[in-house]
C-alpha cells in the first residue's frame, strides 16, 4: 500500500462578518461618533470631504481668494427687477 500523507484542514474563523449599519451622531467638530446598529462596533467619521476648507483648516476668505470669488455683491442689476406683489 501507498503511504498517505496527512492533510491539515483549516476551518474558517467562526466570527461572522458584519455588514455595518452605521448610526452616526450629530456633528460635533471635525468628527462624529458612529455605532453599528447590528454589532455595536464604534467608529469616528469625518464631517468634511477631503479638500474642503475644514479639512485643510483655511478660512473662507482664503478659500474665496483661491477661486477668485469676492464677498462684494452687486444688487444694482437685480433691484430694478424686484416688484412688490401687493401693488397689483
Amino acid at each position: 500500500m501507498a503511504k498517505i500523507d496527512s492533510i491539515d484542514i483549516v476551518e474558517p474563523a467562526s466570527e461572522k462578518t458584519c455588514f455595518h449599519h452605521w448610526i452616526i451622531g450629530d456633528p460635533d467638530g471635525p468628527t462624529s461618533s458612529g455605532k453599528c446598529k447590528l454589532c455595536g462596533t464604534q467608529r469616528d467619521f469625518m464631517n468634511y470631504f477631503e479638500g474642503s476648507s475644514w479639512g485643510s483648516d483655511i478660512s473662507l476668505d482664503q478659500l474665496g481668494k483661491s477661486t477668485g470669488a469676492t464677498r462684494e455683491a452687486s444688487y444694482v442689476s437685480v433691484a430694478p427687477n424686484i416688484t412688490d406683489d401687493e401693488e397689483e
